[in-house]
């Protein structure tokens, strides 16, 4: 019996992490259009000098549409504390990761979304 408890254990907790990983990035982020194939793998914020910054490395899963991204930021209750970004290119071969990087345009922006989009 007890032979068994720490592998079922180290499974529980295992599927827990995923689950919760899996969560904060949806909570982060925001797909339209056809963007099954990019995959946000993990997701980074911190403070320098007052101001959010965000890394979020995106792996291409191959046969996606050309894909955008931009940044919405966020206040304290969610609200939007500055005007939507213009859309950025997001190039990346299939197969292949990249990251990249949003800098918050005011020290009021607390939360982020990253918007993917397809054209």
């Amino acid at each position: 019996m007890k032979k068994n408890f720490f592998p079922r254990l180290f499974l529980v907790i295992t599927i827990l992490l995923l689950i919760s990983c899996s969560s904060f990035i949806d909570k982060h982020s925001l797909r339209m259009g056809k963007t099954s194939d990019i995959k946000i793998q993990d997701l980074k914020s911190f403070d320098r000098n007052g101001v959010l910054i965000v890394q979020a490395t995106i792996k291409n899963n191959g046969n996606s549409q050309p894909a955008q991204y931009r940044f919405q930021w966020l206040g304290l209750k969610g609200e939007q504390v500055w005007n939507d970004e213009a859309w950025k290119p997001l190039v990346i071969p299939d197969g292949r990761t990249a990251v990249i990087e949003g800098v918050a345009p005011t020290p009021e922006a607390t939360n982020y979304k990253i918007q993917l989009d397809s054209y």
